[in-house]
Order: C-alpha cells, then sequence, then structure tokens
C-alpha cells in the first residue's frame, strides 16, 4: 500500500451519507484519498487487514480490539435523544411475552451479519435491562429477517423500512430507545477508527481530513436534497422521511457520548465479549 494516500471505508447506509456527501466536496477522490464501500462488519475486517486506513467503524470493533487502532477525536455516529430507527429488534410479539413465546418457539434469535456493535447492544439489553431467556443467536443475510417468522435484529437501510413501514402483526423495539431507558446515556454506534501504522505523511493527510470532517459535521444537512433525489435512495424514503431520519442522528463524541462508549463496554465484558474494557486513545 502507498503511504501518499489514505483510503477511507464509507458505510452505505443513509446514516452517514450526507457526511460523506460533504466530505467528497472537500476531497473528491483522488491521488491523495481513495473510499471503499461496504456494511459496518466489512469496514471491520478492512481496517483490521490494513486494506483502508481508517472508517465509521462499530463502537464494538475499538473495544473488542483497541490495541490495534486510534480514534479521531469528536466523531461518532450517536442516537442522542432516543430511538435511531435504523437498528431494531423486530418481534412477532411484544417484549413482555418473548419468555411464553420462546417456551412454545424455541430460543432461536436472528441477527444481521451487518453490525457487531448493534449485535452486542442487543445481547447487552437482552441479559442485563430485559432480563430474556438465554437465546441462541443466529447471524442471517442482512433484509432477511421476515421470511422465518422469528424475532430479529436489523440495521441500516432495511430496519428504517421497517420502521417506516412496519409490517403487520410485528412488534418494533429500537434499540437506542432502550438504551436511553436503561442507562439515561446517548448510544455510540459507531466511532471513527484509525488503523495504527499511518506514514507521516498520511498523518498530515489525516489532520486535514479530520478538519474537514468536523466541518462537514455541522454542514452536513446541506446535502439532504441532493441525496433524496439519488436512485437508490428516492424509490424507498421521502426528502421529508430522510429530514426526519437524520434529525435523530448525531456525530458528536463529546464527554457524555465517551463515558456511554465505555459504559457499554463494561457491559460487553461482563458478558465475556471483550476481555476487558480498553482506555479512549487518540489518532489526533
Amino acid at each position: 500500500m502507498s503511504h501518499t494516500h489514505l483510503t477511507i471505508g464509507q458505510i452505505s447506509y443513509l446514516n452517514v451519507l450526507p457526511l460523506f456527501q460533504t466530505l467528497k466536496r472537500h476531497f473528491p477522490p483522488s491521488s491523495g484519498i481513495r473510499y471503499m464501500p461496504g456494511h459496518p462488519s466489512e469496514m471491520n475486517s478492512a481496517l483490521e487487514h490494513g486494506e483502508i486506513d481508517l472508517s465509521p467503524a462499530s463502537a464494538f470493533e475499538y473495544l473488542a480490539n483497541a490495541e490495534r487502532y486510534r480514534l479521531l477525536p469528536g466523531l461518532s455516529i450517536t442516537a442522542p435523544s432516543g430511538p435511531v430507527k435504523s437498528v431494531l429488534l423486530v418481534s412477532p410479539v411484544a417484549l413482555e411475552e418473548l419468555p411464553r413465546w420462546m417456551a412454545e418457539n424455541g430460543n432461536d434469535i436472528h441477527v444481521t451479519r451487518a453490525s457487531a456493535s448493534s449485535v452486542a447492544l442487543l445481547k447487552t439489553l437482552w441479559s442485563f435491562h430485559w432480563k430474556l431467556p438465554t437465546a441462541n443467536w443466529v447471524p442471517i443475510t442482512p433484509g432477511t429477517g421476515l421470511d422465518c417468522k422469528r424475532p430479529f435484529l436489523e440495521i441500516g437501510n432495511f430496519a428504517l423500512q421497517n420502521w417506516l413501514n412496519p409490517p403487520a402483526g410485528w412488534h418494533i423495539i429500537d434499540l437506542a430507545e432502550q438504551w436511553r431507558a436503561f442507562t439515561g446515556l446517548p448510544f455510540v454506534f459507531a466511532v471513527w477508527i484509525v488503523r495504527n501504522g499511518l506514514s507521516d505523511a498520511q498523518r498530515e493527510l489525516l489532520a486535514d481530513v479530520h478538519t474537514a470532517l468536523l466541518h462537514c459535521k455541522a454542514a452536513c444537512h446541506e446535502s439532504i436534497g441532493e441525496i433524496s433525489e439519488m436512485k437508490d435512495i428516492c424509490g424507498w424514503i421521502s426528502r421529508e422521511g430522510i429530514e426526519d431520519y437524520l434529525s435523530t442522528l448525531d456525530y458528536d463524541l463529546g464527554p457524555r457520548e465517551e463515558a456511554s462508549l465505555v459504559l457499554f463496554g463494561d457491559y460487553c465484558r461482563r458478558l465475556g465479549l471483550i476481555p476487558g474494557v480498553p482506555g479512549l486513545r487518540w489518532a489526533l
């Protein structure tokens, strides 16, 4: 890999699209900056294998493998005050009826392969907040949850479509809203992760990208109009729907978000998902 450019992972979800639309006006794809699209789990793998240099990626990926990474200060994908609308447990019965339903139908609960953070969040809420019976977690392909008539975790655009058009007879449980009710804190779904080992030239470029991202964070809602006209977006969500969805998200990483990230890490440690809770180490 050349050490004179940066490869940035781009999650192909609506929740970060405004940020990337704005960033690409500052840094168009060029010899200096490259963009690699994918869903969150693909970003985790690409970071691990050095195929990309930085990306918004699962908060759980940082918690699990912090020795490989640093964080970009002040940046996240967070649900600050309640529902996120795109990380959902979709269930044939209400939460309080799940123990009975599982006793009659078995304990398989389907979870999307697309996100490590969301699966860890579901396991945390399941055990510590809802105190439900032990589940057997079954990974499934994103977008296929409704096919098997079992409770399933969905994220991203597929989840948002279920939120906007709830399937008849199913119960929609928003995990960010549940975390907020449980802890009083905003849930941090993703952080901007930088791999270790950047060259000096890459670090200089990273500082410029970070400055641009902080500007984009404030200005990205200006791109909602052009996003609403994109071919793969306009078919399933209106401009008003986009504005409503993005109004529930925040890109900050301040003291409350940092506290929530560490608390989430502690629950993951207690579940045995990670060996310990790492400190927050910064790339800049």
